[in-house]
């Protein structure tokens, strides 16, 4: 395998919690990782102790730590649940079966939908993978990877409609349209900077602005 192509998603996986064994047990995950997508979405992840993230679980601390141990496994999986949905995400858009008799700008807007649509709701996350990645150089790294993965699986459509791309370095701006995607959306999510768009304008200027970069015709 040449060591640019990312055939594993192990840099989608963080950390392991098994699933407990007792009904109520893995109730109460499921309540810790909805109270900490909460907490994230309001931006009070960081300040919130382990009492708090109970309390708002409807669960006790003592089973916050038997099923999690501490704070950052909880930090982490919900970090790894971003990741890996996107990931499948990606994976299912750009099944290339599925684009063969259809046109590139078809799945430049298809892609683009998916994308706003697995960032949508995501804010806190994404302030959270901003500053976990500041500090920890190993995730950074993950970052960078699920970012070229992504732009692997695109590219592969992209090419095999290559023909409809008239750019005149046409392998590089695909490369660098996907990167320029991820990083608006990135800032979007994070600043609602493109706020003054619905969700269905920012789907559409999106995707002409891709299609116009690349200078996808027929």
């Amino acid at each position: 395998m040449a060591k640019s192509e990312l055939q594993s998603i192990e840099f989608a996986e963080f950390v392991a919690v098994p699933l407990p064994a007792q009904q109520r047990s893995r109730e109460a995950l499921d309540r810790f990782l909805l109270a900490g997508e909460t907490l994230l979405a309001n931006n009070a992840f960081e300040e919130a102790s382990v009492t708090d993230i109970a309390q708002s679980a409807e669960s006790s601390v003592g089973t916050f730590y038997r099923v999690l141990g501490d704070k950052d496994t909880l930090s982490l999986l919900l970090l790894q649940r971003f990741f890996q949905a996107k990931v499948a995400s990606i994976d299912a858009i750009t099944q290339a079966n599925q684009w063969q008799t259809r046109t590139l700008d078809a799945f430049i807007s298809a892609l683009i939908e998916s994308l706003v649509s697995t960032y949508a709701g995501r804010r806190g996350v994404l302030r959270a993978l901003i500053l976990r990645a500041s500090r920890d150089a190993d995730f950074r790294d993950r970052v960078h990877k699920l970012n070229e993965y992504i732009a692997q699986r695109v590219v592969a459509v992209i090419q095999s409609h290559q023909q409809e791309v008239h750019h005149p370095k046409p392998r590089k701006a695909m490369q660098a349209a996907v990167h320029i995607l991820l990083g608006a959306l990135n800032q979007h999510t994070v600043t609602g900077n493109l706020g003054h768009l619905s969700a269905k304008e920012l789907i559409e200027e999106l995707t002409r602005m891709t299609l116009s970069y690349l200078d996808v015709h027929q």
